[in-house]
């Protein structure tokens, strides 16, 4: 029989795509969530939903038992408000809280969803798994950047003292039940026009739905203690809008802005944000990643866990199919 997986952070957009992905492969799942406002999600699978807050052990500690495989797609995501070295703080505490009972339940695989911003901008070559940032950090990064290089050294020094885990590093994911918005609202704007510019900046995107088997295979045939890029395609911001505009039949952005312009714009939208206690359209720890840009190689993934690579053109149409009836 198979074992049975555990997902943590399971109503997220890569968490419903690693859902699915094991429910393809045949693995049961027991799925945890936090809020049952994200739920619809995950709506008609044939899984065990349990609430499970990682503020408080005992209730993972509840979920564990049974679960063989764990996939850890719950990471502390800092909000746009929070001072650097109390989220730094707060997102290694928690980390630890949950690598110290995954310690005790003895999983017999853990993947741990890290992110593409913990590897370096490497100028005039794609950066690799082998490009990560040192840490302590040698520069200031984005918060958001930070906090997940900090999260990624905790799970790492757990593997170190014997936790079976593998990480993995999606770029820029694309793709259906973003519920929470996260590349969600850059697509929106695009697909709706509301940014009539673009900046020059390259980044690389993925399908979610790859993401979600790279995990998978990650817990399959990915080797312990190893990081590994699931990515797609490198592309311009500009060559990322113009997909998003024909996709959604309008016209794509015309007009090149410079970069103070949008760390202008960027502060407008974070004032907007803290009074309406909203997330901002445009971060500024985004536009901050965006000054260097970054080109990635995946092929790791590609090579060992045999990633998929859907077409980003797909994922967009995907995302905005999914976005237009929810």
């Amino acid at each position: 029989m198979k074992p049975r997986a555990l997902v943590l952070g399971s109503t997220g957009h890569i968490g419903a795509h690693v859902v699915r992905a094991l429910l393809a492969a045949g693995y049961p799942v027991r799925a945890a969530y936090r809020s049952e406002r994200f739920l619809p999600v995950l709506e008609g699978l044939p899984i065990e939903r349990v609430r499970v807050d990682l503020d408080v052990p005992a209730e993972l500690r509840a979920a564990l038992p049974g679960c063989e495989w764990v996939f850890h797609a719950a990471g502390f995501y800092p909000p746009f408000v929070a001072r650097r070295a109390a989220a730094v703080e707060e997102a290694v505490a928690a980390t630890r809280r949950v690598l110290e009972e995954l310690a005790r339940a003895k999983p017999s695989r853990v993947v741990f969803t890290s992110s593409a911003s913990t590897i370096r901008r490497i100028p005039g070559r794609l950066a690799h798994e082998a490009d990560a940032e040192p840490w302590p950090l040698s520069a200031r990064r984005p918060l958001y950047a930070t906090v997940k290089i900090a999260m990624e050294q905790e799970v790492l020094r757990a593997a170190g003292a014997g936790l079976p885990v593998v990480v993995v590093n999606p770029s820029v994911c694309l793709g259906e039940y973003d519920a929470h918005l996260f590349s969600g609202r850059l697509i929106l704007a695009f697909a709706k026009s509301r940014l009539p510019c673009y900046l020059a900046h390259q980044f690389n995107a993925v399908y979610t739905g790859d993401v979600g088997v790279g995990h998978v295979r990650a817990a399959e045939r990915g080797r312990l203690g190893e990081r590994y890029l699931l990515t797609c395609r490198n592309l311009t911001l500009k060559e990322f809008a113009t997909l998003v505009a024909e996709s959604a039949g309008v016209a794509p952005p015309k007009w090149p802005v410079p970069y103070r312009v949008v760390l202008a714009a960027s502060w407008a939208t974070e004032l907007v944000a803290w009074v309406t206690r909203t997330e901002p359209l445009l971060p500024r720890q985004a536009v901050y990643s965006a000054r260097t840009g970054q080109r990635l190689d995946g092929s790791k993934a590609v090579r060992e866990l045999d990633l998929p690579q859907t077409p980003i053109e797909d994922a967009i149409r995907r995302a905005l199919a999914w976005f237009r009836a929810h």
